[in-house]
């Protein structure tokens, strides 16, 4: 079964065309990555399949599941997918464990009665939930930070943490747009092991949106290629870094250079 599969996906604004006729598929466990040239619609496109916008024409699968016209909340509280943003969206002013307690609302069995009356059952769920919680923050090495104010984490912690509340919510795919956004070197290969590591533990597919080539293409095993809202490649990393059609996309122009050659190859 596909964990993602989507059809001849687009949006509309006014008279522009963000996102064309987009058809993909992500497999159980698979890996996948998204690159394009800035304003390619990516992100769009994430919105798009995450319940953000709502889509023109085409339709999307989770989970063999058809979720068009459900909420980024529904789908999220189905347990179909969850995601990450380019732009860290933490609750910067509470602790990295109330972070990740947020996104546990649909782990909640008991009524506002359970929680005046400080009832048994209240305690043992509450305790339940912190324990997950812990035990997640633990998988990711944020443990002993867990009563730190999120915004006072390093920015890799910071970005780490957006994967553990995402992974809170027991997804069956995961969403990484720009993950590696702002780290050094060895940040992000910290954070290509740990998406390797997340991928084989929680036995999920991954969708990821990156610029870092080096990054994408030793973490992926397929990659597609968008362009003015448009896929103009797939295949796996070894035939996009020869792909010609990807490369003029990213120069702008029909001939090739070292730098974009390089670029592609990850170096």
């Amino acid at each position: 079964m596909k964990a993602l599969e989507i059809k001849n996906l687009g949006i509309q604004f006014g008279g522009l065309k963000a996102v064309q006729n987009v058809s993909l598929h992500v497999n159980e466990y698979e890996l996948v990555g998204l690159i394009g040239p800035n304003g390619a619609g990516k992100t769009t496109l994430f919105n798009l399949i995450t319940g953000i916008y709502k889509p023109t024409t085409g339709s999307v699968e989770m989970d063999g599941k058809n979720i068009a016209g459900l909420s980024s909340f529904e789908i999220t509280n189905e347990c179909f997918g969850a995601r990450t943003f380019q732009n860290i969206r933490l609750f910067k002013d509470l602790s990295v464990l109330e972070n990740v307690l947020v996104s546990s609302h649909k782990k909640i069995d008991y009524n506002l009665w359970s929680v005046l009356f400080d009832t048994q059952h209240y305690r043992n769920s509450e305790k339940k939930i912190r324990e997950e919680a812990m035990e997640l923050l633990k998988i990711f090495s944020l443990d002993s930070k867990a009563d730190e104010i999120a915004k006072n984490l390093p920015y890799g912690d910071q970005r780490k943490l957006e994967i553990v509340r995402a992974m809170s919510t027991k997804p069956k795919i995961l969403f990484l747009d720009e993950p590696a956004a702002g780290m050094n070197e060895h940040e992000t290969l910290q954070l290509l092991n740990l998406v390797r590591f997340v991928r084989e533990k929680y036995k999920i597919g991954i969708l990821v949106i990156e610029h870092d080539m080096k990054f994408i293409m030793g973490l992926c095993e397929r990659i597609y290629v968008l362009d003015h809202g448009q896929l103009i490649a797939e295949g796996r990393p070894e035939e996009i870094r020869s792909n010609k059609d990807v490369i003029k996309a990213y120069l702008g122009e029909e001939e090739t250079n070292t730098a974009v050659r390089s670029n592609l190859h990850g170096r």
